[in-house]
């Protein structure tokens, strides 16, 4: 008889550990998944933009053969800014919407500088929507890294321009090289960031 109640006690105090493990880890598993998943997702989107716009830019040069000169000043730079990951990240968000601006531009030259813009534009339009698809990953991802920070900033709209062929031509070289360089550059703040969010979760 005494044995009994020593017994169902034990089985209680054991379940109730196992209750207690199992939603410590549904509480913070799905914490530290979150940050996999959009991490992940985040960095194939930008490994597969850095293809495309690599692709794009063999794709140019095709067309409009090798370039000789510099990069024109209204181009923007490859570099990414910020003392620390947050704002990085907000300046990688930033220089989105820069890119997808100055990719429209050498969009619309396109049309008037080639008989057959499709080969050129079909590719260009590839990369303006990868771009969009990781302006929307980019914000998702602050919100895990520096939950706090709800305001993005954007850059205004560039004034460009270009009067002859040669100058539209060596525009849209400056932003398809300059794209390609910056792309790569966030694939090493992303893995950064990454890091960043695990620990804040952990």
């Amino acid at each position: 008889m005494d044995r009994k109640p020593s017994g169902r006690l034990m089985h209680f105090v054991l379940v109730l550990m196992l209750l207690e493990a199992h939603w410590s880890l549904v509480v913070s598993g799905p914490i530290h998944s979150s940050c996999h998943v959009n991490f992940n997702n985040t960095k194939s989107l930008t490994e597969l933009l850095k293809r495309e716009s690599e692709g794009l830019l063999e794709k140019y040069i095709e067309h409009h053969g090798t370039r000789n000169g510099l990069i024109p000043d209204d181009v923007p730079n490859s570099t990414i800014s910020g003392s620390n990951i947050s704002e990085k990240l907000q300046d990688i968000y930033a220089k989105i919407v820069l890119f997808i601006r100055h990719l429209s531009q050498v969009e619309e030259y396109q049309q008037n500088l080639l008989t057959n813009p499709q080969p050129v534009l079909e590719p260009l339009r590839r990369v303006k929507g990868g771009l969009s698809n990781l302006l929307h990953r980019i914000k998702n991802v602050l919100k895990h890294v520096d939950p706090e920070n709800t305001a993005l900033a954007t850059p205004s709209s560039p004034t460009l321009s270009h009067d002859d062929a040669y100058a539209k031509k060596e525009y849209g070289w400056g932003v398809l090289d300059r794209l390609k360089d910056w792309v790569a550059e966030v694939l090493l703040v992303l893995k950064e960031a990454e890091k960043v969010c695990l620990e804040n979760t952990a």
